[in-house]
């Protein structure tokens, strides 16, 4: 039994005759009786008796085309949906993001997907750190994820979309506080919190570190808690990006770093390189590479004049 002989059996059911039926699947009608006689010999039951010139089904023949019409409408709709993939912008992408992009940036972009490209385009987002994140990427968890790169990238495709500054954080009567602006040397004699090494931004943090000669407490896992131990320790000094982490602490204050480029810590959208995309993805992809944020989407620390 195939699925052509069900096709064929379930056209001749609706016609209830050969010559119409053999006309409408573009087949000879020989090339038909031998299909229906076989599905019958399969079977070991006839689905058909013949009246006149035309053919009625017997009361088997209507019990199998109940369960015919159900499974052919489902194999229908499974191929409908399985071609939408690659010419539809509708459906639910599933996003995994690090929360510093959850709050500003990442908003700003789906809202300006949904409103130029497709409204019919829904987004379940995940909430991690980047490698864990990445990890999921790779066992099919998520469909993108934007973080930061990792080492280990071959198999990933990677397009940076957005920047992150490496700023001091104090608190507010911190010797330090008054400047607006310090060199990373300027933080040697203090107690300095960063992130721990291992992470994307913890290996890029350490290698500015080593060149300058700071020693730090490498223990941290993101803006949130380096913000939270300097919000309860006066004497140290925070070493983490300006991101919407630290926007819950208002006794701290960020200073700028002489000599740190802006765009210190990039995240990517990431999605895999050799997997099947679908089309409603690739049009995102595309969107996401061209997008500018609105101004003041993605914070940015700028010294008075």
């Amino acid at each position: 039994m195939n699925l052509s002989q069900l096709y064929y059996f379930k056209k001749l059911a609706e016609l209830e005759h050969y010559t119409q039926a053999a006309k409408e699947l573009y087949i000879s009608q020989p090339a038909l009786s031998d299909a229906i006689h076989s599905l019958e010999n399969e079977l070991g039951v006839p689905l058909f008796q013949r009246v006149g010139r035309n053919v009625k089904l017997t009361k088997y023949g209507r019990e199998f085309n109940e369960y015919v019409k159900a499974g052919l409408q489902e194999i229908d709709n499974g191929v409908a949906r399985a071609r939408s993939y690659s010419t539809s912008l509708r459906g639910n992408l599933n996003i995994g993001a690090i929360f510093t992009v959850q709050g500003d940036y990442l908003p700003a972009l789906l809202n300006a997907f949904n409103d130029k490209v497709s409204n019919e385009v829904s987004f379940t987002l995940f909430q991690g750190f980047s490698l864990p994140l990445i990890e999921g990427l790779r066992r099919g968890e998520y469909d993108a994820v934007f973080a930061a790169k990792p080492e280990h990238a071959e198999d990933l495709e990677c397009v940076p979309v957005v920047a992150h500054e490496l700023v001091a954080v104090v608190q507010k009567d911190h010797p330090l506080a008054f400047k607006h602006t310090v060199r990373l040397e300027e933080l040697q004699p203090y107690h300095v919190y960063t992130y721990r090494p291992g992470t994307p931004i913890g290996n890029e943090v350490n290698a500015i570190l080593d060149s300058h000669a700071v020693r730090a407490d490498q223990a941290f896992e993101d803006e949130i808690t380096i913000g939270g131990a300097i919000a309860a320790d006066g004497k140290s000094v925070g070493l983490c990006t300006y991101t919407i982490g630290l926007a819950a602490y208002q006794n701290v204050k960020p200073l700028i770093l002489e000599g740190v480029p802006k765009e210190f810590h990039r995240i990517y959208l990431i999605t895999l390189k050799d997997d099947f995309q679908p089309f409603v993805l690739e049009e995102f992809k595309r969107f996401t590479a061209a997008f500018e944020p609105p101004e003041g989407t993605v914070p940015h620390l700028v010294a008075p004049l």
